[in-house]
């Protein structure tokens, strides 16, 4: 009697296991392509630190210069876009990179300010003509006395030659399914989005694409006297 009682409660639990089985397979396909959206979220993070961290030392070598630091951000960038190891898919994936780059990022040089600058900058002689910039030669022998830069702020020229700058890149999720639901996440009411993902959200509305924002900061000390 009980032999038979145990096969009746096993017949039922795989009947009830076959009830539920295609009502989880898309839960768990959903739960596969999070996994994998995050994957690709997690690399491109790392990606984008990497390529900010290339790009203020292009600004930290050419006087602060926002060109030289977007190129060297597009390059840092390029990883993101190779598909294939040939010359020319190279250089179609550094294409792909400058364009996002125009469309996708924004470069914010923190420091120095427009305060900073104009509180520390000296008029140079460069080609025959005069520009100004903050000196960057024998920052060791220079005097640490700290100078109001305005906003409750105090500065010394060696703080006036750290180069800061923050990055803010619109991520392209591509996985089906996965972009759809972080999409209704993040342009939600109730989550309210910063101004980063707020500008990302404004960006997909005009492409038709799902934007995740990501922020990346990098600081290094200039190499050569900052123009602006």
């Amino acid at each position: 009697m009980k032999l038979h009682l145990r096969r009746t409660q096993r017949g039922q639990a795989m009947f009830e296991f076959n009830l539920v089985l295609p009502l989880l397979i898309p839960f768990v396909l959903l739960g596969m392509m999070l996994a994998v959206q995050w994957a690709f979220v997690y690399v491109a993070k790392t990606t984008l630190d990497s390529a900010t961290a290339k790009a203020v030392r292009a600004g930290a070598l050419d006087h602060g210069s926002r060109s030289a630091m977007n190129r060297a951000l597009a390059e840092g960038l390029v990883p993101l876009y190779v598909r294939e190891t040939g010359l020319t898919d190279a250089q179609l994936a550094m294409v792909e990179a400058r364009a996002a780059v125009a469309l996708q990022s924004r470069l914010t040089v923190l420091s120095p300010t427009q305060a900073v600058f104009d509180r520390f900058k000296y008029r140079a002689r460069v080609n025959n003509n005069s520009v100004y910039e903050i000196p960057n030669d024998n920052l060791m022998y220079r005097s640490t006395a700290q100078q109001d830069v305005g906003d409750g702020r105090k500065l010394n020229i060696q703080d006036a030659n750290l180069l800061q700058i923050e990055v803010r890149w619109c991520h392209k999720l591509v996985v089906p399914f996965a972009n759809y639901m972080i999409e209704k996440i993040i342009t939600s009411i109730e989550y309210l989005p910063g101004n980063e993902q707020l500008a990302c959200n404004a960006l997909g509305a005009a492409t038709g694409d799902v934007y995740l924002a990501m922020v990346s900061q990098g600081m290094m000390r200039m190499q050569t006297p900052f123009r602006m």
